[in-house]
């Protein structure tokens, strides 16, 4: 019975540190398991977003207008087309972002350096239609430079003993950096309501990590997945603007 128990209790970790539940359960299991994890989250930020906001508008502070997380979709529909902004949410933004923050947490060279390459090639596309021509042959020139500096100057050797002694650091960092990355979505950003902006922005950490845990255990394309998921309800938002 202890045996059992205390099994049980080095099973509870966060999900960023399941990295190998792939070799445990099915991948019926494994699914299951993210998008619990996923609902379980997005109650508790929704949660502490009404607390917080509850707190603000105590002392007459009303944070959701004066940060405008996303912006006034009036200005969005006036600058990307409805269709564009669907596109964006529902192929562009999810493909590039997990190229971005989790294609390379395989530690494979040439995925380290699709990951790179996608960066500038990710700011290119925000700007698509607003940059000169010459932005664009920098932008795609920056891109090709990062994905040649990585792949013919490293070896796989040299990721192998990365992946040694820094996968599930990595992962923790992707997972904090694309939470934090969401803050140049609100309008202004303020040390007075950087505990609002946080409490917000645990919505794409929380979300970030389920997508992590479905890249290590599941693969590239079932992350890309789940964060096409995630972006559903801004999808739904767009299309009806």
């Amino acid at each position: 019975m202890n045996e059992r128990f205390s099994n049980k209790i080095k099973d509870m970790k966060f999900i960023l540190s399941r990295t190998n539940d792939y070799e445990h359960h099915s991948r019926k299991w494994t699914l299951g398991y993210g998008i619990l994890f996923w609902l379980a989250t997005r109650l508790l930020a929704v949660v502490m977003i009404l607390t917080c906001t509850a707190i603000y508008n105590k002392f007459g502070i009303n944070p959701e207008q004066l940060t405008k997380f996303g912006g006034e979709p009036t200005n969005v529909k006036s600058i990307f087309s409805a269709c564009y902004g669907v596109m964006m949410l529902l192929l562009i933004a999810p493909v590039l972002e997990e190229c971005i923050f989790r294609l390379g947490l395989s530690f494979k060279k040439w995925q380290i350096a699709i990951a790179l390459a996608a960066i500038p090639a990710y700011i290119l596309f925000q700007g698509l239609g607003r940059i000169s021509l010459l932005a664009i042959l920098i932008f795609t020139a920056v891109a090709i430079a990062l994905f040649c500096i990585v792949y013919f100057t490293t070896s796989q050797k040299f990721w192998d003993r990365m992946k040694l002694r820094y996968f599930k650091s990595a992962i923790w960092t992707t997972s904090i950096l694309f939470g934090l990355t969401h803050l140049v979505a609100f309008s202004h950003l303020t040390i007075e309501l950087l505990p609002y902006m946080l409490c917000v922005i645990a919505v794409p950490f929380f979300a970030g990590c389920a997508i992590a845990y479905y890249r290590v255990n599941l693969g590239f394309w079932w992350a890309v997945g789940l964060h096409i998921f995630n972006n559903l309800p801004a999808i739904a938002m767009i299309a009806t603007l």
